[in-house]
C-alpha cells in the first residue's frame, strides 16, 4: 500500500513538474512575443509625431493650376525633405525648416500668389514641394529601404516641430530668406548680382563646406556656334557677331567673393547670373577655358550664393552648430521670433503623421 502511495506521489510530482515547465516555457515565449511587439510600437510611435496645426495655408499646383488648402505643417513637411536632403543632420535640417516658414510668412505678406493662393509649389517661383506620397515614392526608386525612408520622415517632422511658430526677422521684420546649396569658401553678397541691392543680412560671410559634396565642382562644355547662336536668341549680343568674337570671349569683372560677375564679347558684356540660368550652370563661381570648338566652364559650387548654404549648413551642424547658430552664422544680423498661434487647438494631431 505505501509502495502505491509513493508511486503515485512521483507520478503527481512529475506531472506537475511537467506541467510548471510547459508553462514557464509558454510564459517565456508570451514575454518574449510581449517585449517585440512592444518595442515594435515604440518604433511606430516614434514616426508619428504630435505638433500643432496653426494655421491653414493655400498652396497652388502649377502643373495643374489646382490649389489645395492644407495645414501649414503639411505644407512645411513637404517642403523641407524637397529643398533639402534628409540626409543631412538634424540641425541643418530645422534650419531650413525655419528658413522655409520664414519664406511662406514672407510670400503670404506680401500676397505675391494673389487672392487665390498663398503660395506656390514650383522651385523657380516659391519653394519646392512634394506631400508624403510623392517624397516616399522618389526615396523607394532612390533605393532606400523602408526603415531609412521612415527615419527620413521622423527627421523631417522633428525639423518642422521643433522649430515649430518660429521665423527669422531682421528689425522686426520678416527677411528674404533665400538660400542655396553650396558656395564653398564664401557665400554671395546679394549687391553683387542682383541689381546693386544692399541688403544687410544678405552680405557675404565665410562658409565651411564638405569637400566630398557631389556637385561640389562641375563642368559644361559647349560649342561656340551653340554658345554664340544662344546668347543671340535671348538677346544678350547682337546679330553682328562672329564666331571669331565669341573665341575671344573672356571673364571682364568679378564680385567681391571672387565670383565672375561678367564676361566680354567683343563690345558686349554679359552677366554671369544670365548665363548660369541660360546654360545651366550651377553656379557663377566658374573659370574659362577653350579649345578650337567649344567653350569649358569649370564651375565651383551649386546655386546663386545668396544667403544659407545648405551643404555648410549641414557640416557646420556635424561640427556642433546647432540651428539657431547656423542661421544666424549666414543671415548677418538678424533675430529669431514667435508667430503668435492662430488655432485655439493647438497641440493636437492633424490628420497625416
Amino acid at each position: 500500500m505505501k509502495s502505491k502511495l509513493l508511486t503515485i506521489f512521483y507520478v503527481v510530482m512529475c506531472f506537475f513538474l511537467i506541467v510548471t515547465c510547459i508553462l514557464f516555457i509558454i510564459n517565456l515565449i508570451i514575454g518574449k512575443k510581449s517585449e517585440q511587439i512592444e518595442e515594435q510600437n515604440k518604433k511606430e510611435e516614434k514616426y508619428v509625431i504630435e505638433y500643432k496645426a496653426n494655421q491653414t495655408i493655400r498652396v497652388k499646383f502649377h502643373k495643374t493650376g489646382e490649389i489645395i488648402a492644407m495645414d501649414v505643417n503639411d505644407y512645411l513637411r513637404g517642403v523641407v525633405p524637397s529643398e533639402m536632403s534628409p540626409k543631412y543632420n538634424i540641425e541643418a535640417l530645422k534650419a531650413q525648416a525655419l528658413v522655409a516658414r520664414t519664406y511662406l510668412y514672407s510670400k503670404m505678406e506680401d500676397s505675391s500668389e494673389g487672392n487665390d493662393a498663398d503660395i506656390c509649389d514650383d522651385s523657380n517661383h516659391c519653394q519646392a514641394y512634394y506631400p508624403k506620397d510623392k517624397l516616399f515614392e522618389i526615396w523607394r526608386n532612390k533605393g532606400y529601404d523602408e526603415d531609412t525612408i521612415n527615419e527620413f520622415w521622423y527627421k523631417v517632422n522633428l525639423a518642422v516641430t521643433s522649430t515649430q511658430n518660429e521665423i527669422i526677422t531682421y528689425n522686426g521684420k520678416l527677411i528674404r530668406a533665400y538660400f542655396h546649396a553650396s558656395s564653398p569658401i564664401r557665400t554671395e553678397d546679394i549687391s553683387q548680382i542682383w541689381g546693386n541691392e544692399s541688403v544687410p543680412y544678405l552680405i557675404s560671410v565665410e562658409n565651411k563646406e564638405a569637400e566630398d559634396y557631389e556637385n561640389r565642382t562641375s563642368t559644361v562644355n559647349i560649342k561656340f556656334e551653340e554658345f554664340l547662336n544662344t546668347l543671340k536668341r535671348e538677346g544678350k549680343v547682337g546679330d553682328e557677331l562672329t564666331l571669331d568674337d565669341v573665341k575671344n570671349v573672356c571673364i571682364n569683372e568679378k564680385t567681391i567673393t571672387d565670383r565672375v560677375k561678367n564676361i566680354k564679347i567683343s563690345n558686349y558684356y554679359v552677366k554671369a547670373e544670365d548665363l548660369r540660368i541660360i546654360f545651366g550652370l550651377k553656379s557663377t563661381n566658374f573659370t574659362i577655358d577653350k579649345t578650337d570648338d567649344e567653350i569649358i566652364f569649370n564651375v565651383l559650387g551649386y546655386g546663386h550664393g545668396v544667403g544659407m548654404s545648405q551643404v555648410g549648413a549641414s557640416t557646420y551642424a556635424d561640427d556642433g552648430m546647432k540651428y539657431d547658430e547656423i542661421i544666424k552664422h549666414y543671415y548677418t544680423g538678424v533675430q529669431i521670433d514667435k508667430l503668435e498661434s492662430t488655432n485655439e487647438n493647438e497641440g493636437e494631431d492633424t490628420n497625416e503623421n
